[in-house]
């Protein structure tokens, strides 16, 4: 793989580490102030709603400022309002700082994912994505594991200003993303043209289905395992196990998307990711619970990279940047969806948010089934 696609994995790791050193206290902390659990589903996926807006339109942004300033600017954007989230003290200034936070943060995987695209040898997008992701796993590791410790060391409260601070951390790999001007396109009429696209559709379906099974059980984990007598050490570790599955299963994920059958493994995923996610509420111990979350991740792995690489074959290049808008958008969606929707399951209990994402994985099995009935191009 070329240089560039690692340096390109490095900064989504730093990006991924900004993010995660938050997730696994956030539900604790909010809980802890008083919240009940739907509004905690709300207040954690609500920055979703803005990362959509601002990742669809990330085209209009980088075709103003270049890539490269537009990452700087998320970046810098996202310290700041996440810096706020962590002193304030109100539900407005809540759920304002979340808003705004989204919507820088919105700015940067569009662009990153494009210009993984972009560097990927010709006719090796599925193996250079696999890259990617192995990269974009070792921040899962680690930023989870380092949150959960933060949080027992310090407070809760100290998690989200240490997100804050690594945020500017991606500032370091900037020269990594090329200071190109993206083409004067329409932001509307691109997506006209790809949403004419059946199975470009089919993918951005599929990938926001993938978030609102993930939104689930990350948002209401934590509270499972709290309730169960788990610190916020053991439920960082919880997380972290399952991203370094993730990550170690890139590599043989890399061999099936070079060889281009990783369609066939899609469904059985969805579906066995899903079940694991269900039976969670069945394990009451730190040790059971571990070795769920690393099988968690290795059953998962294929999906991501996969749904990827499609969409970068199939899309035209000059749709490139909106296309991934569209793609992490769908995400962010599902990352809204799956915490809004457990929150109202878990009113009836705290088992109704695992159970969820059954039903959901059977509608992504059968999309796979109808829609996507051929092989992934490496």
């Amino acid at each position: 793989m070329p240089a560039r696609i690692h340096l390109l994995g490095l900064l989504a790791t730093t990006l991924i580490i900004s993010i995660m050193v938050a997730q696994p206290i956030l539900p604790l902390y909010l809980e802890r102030h008083g919240l009940p659990t739907v509004e905690v589903g709300v207040l954690v996926g609500i920055m979703s709603l803005s990362l959509i807006v601002t990742e669809v339109g990330a085209l209009a942004v980088s075709r103003r400022l270049g890539r490269r300033s537009t990452i700087v600017l998320g970046s810098v954007g996202a310290a700041a309002t996440q810096l706020w989230f962590a002193v304030a003290a109100t539900r407005p200034e809540w759920y304002l700082a979340r808003l705004l936070f989204g919507a820088f943060r919105g700015l940067l995987w569009p662009l990153l994912f494009a210009e993984v695209a972009d560097a990927a040898p010709a006719g090796r997008h599925g193996p250079a994505f696999a890259v990617f992701w192995l990269y974009f796993g070792v921040g899962l590791l680690i930023g989870p594991w380092l949150g959960g410790w933060i949080g027992d060391a310090f407070d809760l409260r100290t998690p989200l200003v240490a997100s804050a601070v690594s945020c500017l951390v991606p500032l370091a790999f900037a020269p990594s993303i090329t200071p190109r001007h993206d083409a004067p396109l329409s932001v509307g009429g691109s997506l006209r043209a790809l949403v004419a696209h059946r199975e470009i559709v089919t993918v951005w379906t599929l990938n926001g289905l993938h978030t609102t099974i993930y939104a689930l059980f990350s948002t209401f984990l934590p509270l499972y395992a709290a309730r169960v007598g788990l610190s916020a050490t053991q439920i960082g570790l919880l997380f972290a196990v399952g991203s370094a599955t993730f990550t170690l299963a890139q590599v043989p994920a890399r061999r099936v998307l070079g060889r281009g059958t990783a369609l066939a493994a899609l469904g059985p995923a969805y579906v066995g990711r899903s079940a694991v996610i269900a039976a969670m509420p069945l394990l009451r111990s730190f040790g059971t619970l571990l070795g769920a979350n690393a099988l968690l991740g290795i059953v998962g792995a294929i999906i991501p990279p996969a749904l990827s690489a499609r969409l970068a074959v199939v899309t035209p290049a000059a749709y490139l940047v909106v296309a991934m808008g569209a793609q992490t958008a769908a995400a962010d969606l599902g990352f809204f969806l799956g915490p809004v929707l457990g929150g109202i399951a878990a009113s009836y209990g705290l088992l109704w948010p695992f159970l969820l994402a059954l039903p959901i994985a059977l509608v992504g099995a059968v999309l796979i089934r109808m829609r996507l009935g051929v092989k992934v191009t490496p």
